[in-house]
């Protein structure tokens, strides 16, 4: 454990003495207004819309914002140890013949462009990625550029899932205001396959905390494992795989019993 999160285990025990706490609170406020880039939580809450309330006015809520579309290029460079699994399973996929991913929050495209050093990607790859509007357009920007074999898209709606073979989903379901079992609901069609990877999980319940990227504020949503599974489950995918991403954490200061010290992946195939 490093540095950073030792230190807010530091606090949350302080925290304890009630004389102290207004100003360990008022101390992390202004750290979390000022936050440069790292990725920092304040406060739990029961919707959407009421992490959203709670955000500073300095900064825009979202990524819908030229500054966060910025964001996250450097992994369009680099796999990192979380990737193996989705790695894996992408490698199987392929080679089933399944060759239309929708990667739902995939941002400029960093997951296409960073695996193609490593996965033989198969002829007939469409690889489109749905996200906000400001990082779509950057995406398009970089892919003219960078994509020359055009296997690379961006969908304005979450309804061409419908056509997908894979929905990916890395990271992203968190930033969503509605449930992935809702929005999969809504699909005249659902996706074969689900692989969803960095997914913040509480082992029992759901709640929103907020988030600050150093460009934005993001309400951030943790639902609970028993509750997701079932939820993916009634819709009639299976569950084939599941690990932990033990290098991801999410320490909310002051709420011990509500911070990760792990997020999950899944691999679920829809029913026969």
């Amino acid at each position: 454990m490093n540095s950073f999160w030792r230190a807010h285990r530091a606090l949350d025990q302080l925290a304890a003495h009630r004389a102290i706490e207004p100003i360990l609170r008022r101390r992390y406020d202004r750290r979390f207004e000022n936050n440069p880039g790292s990725n920092l939580f304040r406060g739990v809450f029961d919707t959407f819309d009421a992490a959203a309330r709670s955000a500073p006015a300095n900064r825009p809520l979202g990524y819908d914002n030229e500054p966060s579309a910025g964001l996250y290029g450097d992994r369009a460079r680099r796999i990192h140890a979380t990737d193996y699994p989705i790695l894996f399973w992408l490698q199987q996929l392929f080679a089933q013949g399944r060759t239309r991913v929708l990667d739902l929050g995939g941002h400029i495209g960093v997951s296409f462009y960073a695996y193609r050093k490593v996965l033989a990607y198969p002829p007939g790859l469409h690889w489109a990625v749905h996200d906000v509007p400001a990082v779509m357009a950057h995406g398009r920007e970089i892919a003219l550029r960078d994509d020359p074999g055009r296997a690379l898209s961006f969908s304005d709606s979450f309804a061409d899932a419908a056509d997908a073979h894979v929905l990916l989903a890395m990271g992203s379901l968190q930033y969503l205001p509605d449930t992935l079992a809702e929005r999969l609901a809504a699909l005249p069609a659902l996706p074969a396959h689900l692989l969803i990877n960095l997914t913040p999980l509480h082992d029992t319940q759901a709640y929103f905390t907020l988030q600050s990227i150093g460009t934005a504020y993001c309400p951030y949503r943790i639902g609970g494992v028993p509750a997701f599974l079932q939820e993916i489950g009634a819709l009639g995918y299976d569950l084939l795989d599941q690990w932990d991403n033990p290098d991801k954490k999410c320490e909310i200061p002051f709420h011990p019993g509500h911070s990760l010290e792990r997020y999950y992946g899944f691999h679920f195939r829809r029913k026969d």
